[in-house]
């Protein structure tokens, strides 16, 4: 999401980052995203009327020629910790370079490592032209960038995109460290290993506990779906269970436009142990919560 006008204007997680900012920023049109569980639906039925959608926009509300980006995340962050059908991804990619539009990788939050790789793109045949990219790049300190082609940023003339406070050179050097610690130290690979013991640990509770509907993401980037029997979000159920984890000092934070949906975002250095720790606190808080 995002708290200034343009990217509040960009953002669809929540009409809570909203409220009371209106009129936000004209010429921006929203297609949905690829969420197969939420329809219902498996991946290519969802890519394909996804796909079909955005087509229909693009004749309905903003012609390609007048269309400057598509702009996504690549694992939807804060609507619900959500991975799109690959085919959703490459044919976005078609469809984009058919028209001469660009894609805006969004990797504020699933970039440096967070899902196994650099980049959440890497996952998928989607070459973005624009990436952006914060939060887990200087590990902490306040720090966020926009990568994209020389041809490209040589648009911008000297001046005309900074801010008194950017490029802090404390924070830098933090990103410079952070990049190398993740090289040098094969967190990719830790990412990797962690979060598939960790999804494999959530699947097994899974078929013990039927209130959770889904499993999912990518890395070290996972997220826990509550709903009830008839499909209907359980964030009360997902806020409780983050109450009690908090309580046997583990702390989780609920995303979704229903809080329905615990996210799991441990640092890329957890080790083993940790994961176990973690998956008998949620074990033994969705017992408590089902008793």
């Amino acid at each position: 999401h995002g708290r200034t006008v343009g990217t509040m204007s960009l953002t669809t997680s929540k009409t809570i980052y909203r409220a009371g900012y209106q009129p936000l920023m004209p010429g921006v049109f929203v297609a949905p995203y690829p969420y197969a569980y939420r329809y219902g639906w498996d991946e290519e039925t969802t890519s394909q009327w996804c796909l079909e959608e955005l087509e229909y926009l693009l004749k309905s509300q903003t012609a390609p020629e007048e269309t400057a980006a598509f702009l996504i995340e690549p694992v939807l962050g804060e609507g619900g910790y959500v991975v799109p059908p690959a085919s959703f991804m490459k044919r976005l990619r078609e469809l984009a370079s058919k028209h001469g539009i660009l894609i805006i990788a969004d990797e504020v939050q699933s970039g440096f490592g967070r899902t196994g790789k650099w980049f959440g793109f890497d996952h998928f045949e989607l070459q973005p032209d624009i990436v952006t990219i914060a939060k887990g790049l200087a590990s902490g300190l306040p720090l966020s960038g926009v990568i994209a082609p020389l041809q490209l940023m040589e648009k911008w003339i000297p001046g005309s995109h900074g801010g008194t406070y950017g490029g802090n050179v404390v924070a830098a050097a933090a990103a410079v460290a952070t990049i190398q610690t993740i090289r040098d130290e094969k967190l990719l690979e830790n990412s990797q290993a962690r979060g598939l013991q960790l999804l494999t640990g959530l699947r097994k509770l899974q078929e013990e506990y039927p209130m959770i509907g889904d499993v999912r993401g990518l890395g070290l980037m996972i997220g826990v779906e509550f709903r009830s029997s008839d499909r209907k979000p359980l964030g009360d159920v997902a806020k409780s269970i983050t109450k009690l984890c908090l309580e046997d000092n583990m702390m989780l934070l609920t995303c979704g436009p229903w809080d329905n949906t615990i996210r799991f975002i441990p640092p890329l250095i957890i080790t083993q142990d940790e994961i176990n720790t973690a998956l008998n606190i949620l074990s033994n808080a969705l017992k408590e919560q089902t008793t």
